[in-house]
């Protein structure tokens, strides 16, 4: 079949939050692009839908409408029963529900000059001048080609070595709140791997229980665990909307194999193992491989820049990988860091949008735009 053939400046293939961040500031330099998915929008994302304030802050439009809840209180019940409230009036955590944030973030984008084609990439073929991708009924040929299609990346397979070799995965779903009798905060309840969730919006509690410490002698979480968790916290078995979910991390591995080629959020492992947050380091990767590509059409150029965000963004993953080992690892010391010192540090510095590297050490952890 003779596929229609697309010529443009940028193709970013997933339109997630690291995609529109990406597509809306070249946009706004006058760059073409297109944006690839494989799903119309709205479509299902399976995420608890906890916004950072530091993610908030990076965004281009203002999420009033969209938000469900401010996290002013979080509860941490370790395994040993025990638990640790922390507070901070600003709201540690900005609740949304993913589909919506997704939906408005993409119409953002496409609204302001970015072209949508639906469809999966089938082939990638790269030489010194341009890239060329193909789907089903296109090919497309760019200079710059940015996978932002998650932790099952499509674009990681087909143009690297890269492995997830110890994957995280969690399961989540909806909890309806005049179901449950209990009013439950923001609550993170740990295991030996990771933690469950209980994740207030409006109408419903997005609840999930993952791994995020890797050990090859325990099985990944299932569907059993989940309604097991949320029977013992919510005290119910009613539960919608059960979905399970890669999670991608182990982004310490990842450096581009090409100058033209580049993976931001999931799809290079930018999300943290201490908590899972995902959508910052999404967020901010797809701000700075837009940056790089931003005023030069030169690869060397462009990969320099942001390969140089990439070493502080791996020193920022390996802060959090000690953290969670600790954390997960050795719960009664983590236990007694959060009840008496380090649990209102990190409250009042995740409240006033801080990485973990600022909280901690005191300094931002990547370069300046």
């Amino acid at each position: 079949m003779n596929k229609e053939t697309k010529q443009t400046d940028i193709v970013i293939v997933g339109a997630g939050p690291s995609g529109c961040m990406a597509a809306n500031i070249l946009v706004d330099s006058g760059r073409s692009v297109i944006l690839l998915d494989k799903n119309d929008f709205p479509r299902h994302k399976p995420c608890a839908g906890g916004l950072t304030p530091k993610t908030v802050e990076e965004l281009p439009f203002e999420i009033t409408d969209l938000k469900q809840h401010d996290s002013e209180t979080m509860l941490f019940k370790f395994t040993n029963g025990k638990t640790v409230d922390l507070n901070n009036e600003l709201g540690a955590c900005k609740m949304v529900v993913r589909e919506d944030f997704d939906e408005f973030f993409f119409n953002y984008v496409i609204e302001k000059g970015a072209e949508f084609i639906k469809g999966k990439v089938v082939k990638i073929d790269e030489n010194s001048d341009e890239v060329s991708l193909e789907t089903s009924e296109y090919k497309i040929k760019c200079n710059f080609l940015i996978g932002a299609d998650g932790a099952n990346s499509t674009v990681r397979r087909l143009t690297t070595d890269l492995k997830f070799n110890n994957p995280v995965f969690a399961f989540e779903g909806l909890v309806d709140r005049k179901i449950s009798s209990k009013d439950v905060p923001t609550k993170f309840v740990f295991n030996k791997l990771g933690y469950g969730w209980i994740f207030p919006k409006k109408d419903h509690y997005n609840v999930g229980i993952g791994n995020l410490v890797y050990d090859s002698s325990q099985p990944k979480p299932k569907k059993k665990d989940l309604l097991s968790f949320v029977r013992e916290e919510l005290g119910t078995d009613e539960i919608t909307h059960i979905t399970g979910f890669p999670i991608g991390t182990e982004g310490n591995e990842y450096l581009p194999t090409s100058k033209r080629t580049y993976l931001i959020g999931d799809a290079a492992g930018l999300a943290e193992t201490l908590l899972g947050e995902g959508i910052y380091n999404a967020v901010i990767s797809g701000k700075y491989i837009a940056n790089s590509i931003v005023g030069t059409s030169n690869p060397e150029d462009v990969y320099h820049k942001y390969s140089e965000f990439l070493i502080g963004m791996k020193k920022e993953l390996a802060l959090y990988n000690r953290a969670s080992k600790i954390l997960y690892k050795k719960q009664r010391m983590s236990y007694w860091m959060l009840k008496l010192f380090f649990g209102k540090k990190f409250m009042n510095g995740y409240s006033e949008g801080k990485t973990l590297t600022e909280i901690i050490k005191g300094k931002y952890p990547f370069p300046s735009t």
